[in-house]
């Protein structure tokens, strides 16, 4: 039997057309996968079209058959319960992969061990202008969580942590649940911006107030596992030591991982040291805003005001201690966020 570098998982609920040119891409696109076809329940013709599919490519394909629809996430872990590969792939059965999107992420996750979950670049369309889309240069950071568009699982963490969390939705909720338990397990969710993966929404089953349910009891949980996810925004005086400013930034990370969000107002000369030392935020979740060289409490008071208009609860922190957030008389100082999340760590990751 031929073994595969990748097993990408497809689950499919009828939409025949999408399926169609999803499983043509993948042909073309991600000729070291097996492809592990999770019929869930669809109608003749397109479980027809699967059988056809399945039999023109022989052992690299596996065709699984559901009588009904089970569920999206059910789905893809019955299609993850059969791969064999070292690494795993999900890909919805309305997405469309272009030529490069699989090569750069294996190459990250060989590259960085830690890498436990991967996302490539994802365009919302159906790729009819695919080649303004194209990428030359291949970019790597950490992010929240993956996308069931498409994403790339090593099989070392799926054999620590198992499958998807089917009581929770399929959708965000279910995707944040799995990256948190990945980082518990030590591994690390990245985002590799290279060649698209272009996807449209699916057609969901069951009704708008059942998915509703479905969803405030997935955030309920979510909660429940690893506490209430945070944004805060944190001022760095003009004085900030760059060797400080990168260690405070390592505690940070830590925070992202956990699912926080940070805005970090740092000043102009700073930000330009930092872009030539070829230093960016580490993870999507972290964000630089520079300062102006002038008018900078100005520039402060905009940046927060737009950072509360998005997120009401967003939080203002001092980025050096002993030196005042301007404008904030009640910021909360860094000592105590860093004792936030170390305290995450041990109690609820055991780091």
């Amino acid at each position: 039997m031929q073994e595969h570098l990748i097993d990408i998982i497809v689950p499919v609920w009828n939409a025949l057309v999408e399926t169609r040119n999803c499983l043509v891409s993948l042909i073309e696109h991600a000729q070291s996968a097996r492809l592990i076809l999770v019929d869930n329940g669809s109608e003749r013709e397109t479980e027809r079209m699967l059988q056809e599919f399945a039999e023109g490519l022989g052992e690299r394909a596996l065709l699984m058959r559901n009588e009904i629809n089970n569920g999206f996430v059910k789905a893809v872990n019955q299609g993850l319960a059969r791969a064999e590969a070292p690494f795993l792939g999900v890909v919805r059965n309305t997405s469309v992969v272009t030529s490069g999107w699989l090569e750069p992420m294996i190459e990250a996750a060989g590259a960085r061990l830690e890498a436990g979950i991967i996302v490539p670049r994802l365009v919302e369309g159906t790729g009819a202008n695919s080649r303004r889309q194209r990428t030359g240069a291949v970019s790597i950071t950490e992010t929240g969580a993956g996308s069931f568009a498409a994403l790339l699982i090593r099989k070392k963490l799926y054999e620590r942590i198992g499958g998807f969390d089917e009581e929770m939705d399929g959708a965000g909720w279910c995707l944040k649940d799995y990256s948190r338990k990945a980082y518990r397990a030590d591994f690390n969710t990245l985002a590799v911006h290279a060649s698209p993966v272009f996807h449209t929404e699916p057609v969901l089953l069951g009704s708008a107030q059942r998915r509703e349910q479905q969803a405030r009891k997935s955030a309920e949980d979510y909660l429940q596992r690893w506490g209430t996810e945070q944004s805060f925004c944190m001022h760095f005086p003009k004085e900030t030591d760059p060797q400080v400013f990168l260690r405070k930034l390592e505690l940070l990370l830590t925070g992202a991982r956990q699912g926080h969000a940070f805005n970090l107002l740092v000043p102009y000369r700073l930000a330009r040291q930092l872009r030539k030392q070829g230093i960016a935020a580490p993870h999507t979740g972290i964000v630089f805003e520079q300062m102006p060289l002038f008018g900078v409490s100005s520039a402060i008071a905009r940046t927060l005001q737009r950072l509360m208009g998005e997120t009401p609860s967003c939080q203002s922190v001092t980025g050096i201690d002993g030196i005042p957030f301007p404008g904030i008389g009640d910021a909360i100082n860094f000592y105590a966020l860093e004792q936030k999340f170390r305290q995450a760590e041990a109690e609820i990751y055991g780091h």
